[in-house]
């Protein structure tokens, strides 16, 4: 079975996005102050302003980038995370730590008003934050959507549990194989019958607890796993879970073995609509134009957060807007980050 991933065809997440609109209109998080700063977030992309809306309507945050599993696209077996700026070295240039709470609140406050939002996670597995539950409960309290997307490994009953109580809109679980031998060729750490046996957990405990939580997993694809799809599709249907499937990355060793991300020539035409849309947060309070930067040394931050710097000063600040006139008026190619990035848009990845 071919994946149409490896053409550069943007997933478009159409289904999700209506599940998540009316997910946001029937617990009461959005409003029209947050429809007009998509409105208006959009119309600045399309007509290429460099000012855009009061807010990002996406609020991505880097918690913390350890993680459990150690995938071969992700990271090396000693669990260090790849560079992906082609001036560094591959290993050893991004460093690792955890977003204070007091930071990841302020950011979500300040937001919270004209953000329709929070991503709570970025590279590494949400669930190793501790404070996780009291994030999640920082966005419920001010009607801001959140969502984490988990390896699914921790999903124990404990950790569910104060999810679901806490009010987390939108959990994406990923999984790469439904056996173990499949499985194990990407996931360097991790069973796949506990993973199916969390998400079994998952999807009893939001129905016993009547929670509306926005459940799907998100398998990832390569040509040695295709066939067990329909294996796949047959456990999402009996769990009532949405089903995503997107193009793996074959880095870490897979490379010539599976097809690149992307056939088309780097940059990619066009413009980028995350600096106008979205905006990324490292855990150390390095404020980057997209989530990509995460993992790219070289990535010029618009400013270093604090608690009580004002965020819209640095959204439609100098750096910000500079970088917007950029793509606008030359393209992808003349910011380092973006001549070597396959994503289309503001989506999940890919």
């Amino acid at each position: 079975m071919a994946f149409p991933g490896r053409m550069a065809v943007r997933n478009r997440y159409l289904l999700l996005k209506a599940k998540l609109l009316a997910h946001a209109i029937w617990t009461g998080k959005l409003s029209l102050r947050k429809v007009i700063n998509v409105l208006v977030c959009s119309a600045a992309f399309t007509l290429r302003r460099t000012r855009s809306g009061a807010a990002p309507f996406i609020l991505s945050l880097e918690v913390g980038n350890e993680c459990n599993a150690n995938c071969l696209f992700c990271r090396d077996a000693k669990g260090r995370i790849y560079d992906t700026d082609p001036k560094a070295l591959p290993l050893g240039g991004i460093s690792k730590g955890v977003m204070p709470f007091e930071m990841a609140a302020d950011l979500i406050r300040q937001c919270s008003k004209d953000s329709l939002i929070a991503v709570l996670y970025t590279n590494g597995e949400p669930l190793l934050y501790k404070d996780l539950p009291r994030l999640i409960q920082a966005c419920s309290r001010v009607r801001l959507l959140s969502m984490i997307a988990t390896n699914g490994l921790l999903l124990n009953e404990k950790n569910i549990t104060e999810m679901l109580s806490a009010g987390i809109d939108f959990i994406k679980v990923q999984m790469s194989g439904f056996t173990q031998d499949v499985y194990a060729v990407q996931v360097r750490f991790g069973n796949v019958e506990r993973l199916k046996d969390n998400i079994r957990l998952l999807a009893r405990k939001r129905d016993e607890m009547k929670c509306p939580t926005v459940l799907m997993l998100d398998f990832i694809a390569y040509s040695y796993n295709s066939h067990q799809l329909p294996d796949v599709r047959a456990f999402c249907r009996e769990l009532g879970v949405s089903l995503n499937i997107r193009p793996g990355n074959p880095r870490g060793g897979l490379e010539g073995r599976e097809p690149e991300l992307s056939a088309e020539a780097l940059p990619l035409p066009g413009g980028c609509d995350w600096p106008w849309k979205g905006l990324q947060v490292n855990f150390n309070g390095e404020v980057l134009m997209c989530c990509d930067g995460v993992t790219f040394s070289g990535s010029q931050p618009y400013a270093v957060f604090r608690p009580g710097d004002p965020v819209a000063v640095i959204w439609n600040g100098a750096k910000a807007r500079q970088a917007r006139a950029t793509l606008a008026t030359q393209g992808r190619g003349a910011i380092p980050i973006c001549a070597q990035c396959y994503r289309k848009d503001l989506a999940f990845k890919w």
